[in-house]
């Protein structure tokens, strides 16, 4: 088990490793996007086949709808990260000063369990207050409508997290035969960095 000295710096880790799988991705989808665009099946008949078995429609899907795949995945590995370092502070803080009860032992669930046992039961002074954290329970909030909807917005059952939709400049929906969630490169970006404060203010304050 990890020192809960340790925690925080492997997470920052972590967030810094992922903030470039983000980027690198990105750049995949594009550089696809380009190569299938510019594919010819009459003169590359082999290359094309292997790669895209003759389907002569999938620009779309390079430019929007893999690329939103995969961003909405992201969110959801973010998120869970978050909730794992969280999850991790707290066993490690339980493990060196013998707390009364063990974060499995604690009411609740989720990073509003692990919040309350920083505060309650070990008695660290968690950022709650700050732009940073409630970003960070935004993000949650819309990796549930991922988890739970397949990134389908409802009109009335989801009325807060289309509030967080329309107060980002980051989030956005788009209306067909349902209401669906788009997610900028940015906004998982601005998650990292919220994290990143948050993780740092924990680290401070578990010195």
């Amino acid at each position: 088990m990890q020192k809960s000295g340790q925690v925080s710096p492997y997470f920052l880790y972590d967030l810094e490793r992922f903030r470039i799988f983000i980027e690198l991705s990105e750049q995949h989808w594009k550089e696809e996007s380009i190569k299938y665009n510019e594919s010819d099946i009459e003169t590359d008949e082999t290359t094309c086949w292997d790669r895209y078995q003759y389907r002569s429609d999938l620009s779309t899907h390079f430019q929007e709808i893999f690329p939103q795949y995969q961003k909405q995945s992201y969110l959801l590995m973010l998120v869970s990260l978050f909730e794992d370092y969280l999850n991790q502070l707290c066993h490690s803080l339980h493990f060196e000063s013998e707390f009364c009860c063990s974060l499995k032992e604690y009411n609740g669930s989720g990073i509003e369990r692990a919040k309350k046992y920083l505060v309650k039961v070990a008695r660290v002074s968690v950022p709650t207050g700050t732009k940073s954290w409630n970003q960070i329970i935004d993000a949650r909030d819309i990796r549930n409508i991922i988890a739970h909807n397949a990134g389908h917005l409802d009109k009335e059952v989801h009325k807060k997290q289309l509030q967080i939709v329309t107060r980002s400049s980051n989030l956005d929906s788009e209306e067909y035969a349902r209401v669906n969630l788009n997610i900028k490169q940015v906004y998982l970006l601005e998650v990292i960095e919220a994290m990143e404060n948050v993780a740092n203010v924990l680290w401070r304050n578990t010195k």
